[in-house]
């Protein structure tokens, strides 16, 4: 799956393959967040993500705590990594 400005994203699934929580993924990757509902994308900054919850947070728990800035759903969003090109 691409990100409308060509970030390759994947699933949160995939996130232990490159640290499970927030400290042990490394600065190259992303976060994106998908709406259920409207399917809208929008970019997380992981330092926001770190002074609520902490760096040991799972990636898998923060998708759960997700709310769309454009519909207001909170229900089936998503978390995705997406990898930044690397020279």
């Amino acid at each position: 799956m691409r990100h409308r400005r060509s970030i390759e994203l994947m699933p949160r699934e995939n996130a232990a393959d490159y640290g499970s929580t927030l400290e042990l993924l490394p600065e190259w990757y992303v976060l994106v967040a998908k709406c259920g509902a409207c399917r809208h994308q929008g970019r997380i900054d992981r330092r926001m993500i770190a002074k609520t919850y902490g760096w040991g947070v799972h990636l898998n728990s923060i998708g759960r705590t997700l709310k769309c800035s454009r519909c207001g759903n909170r229900e089936g969003n998503k978390l995705l990594l997406g990898r930044l090109p690397r020279d």
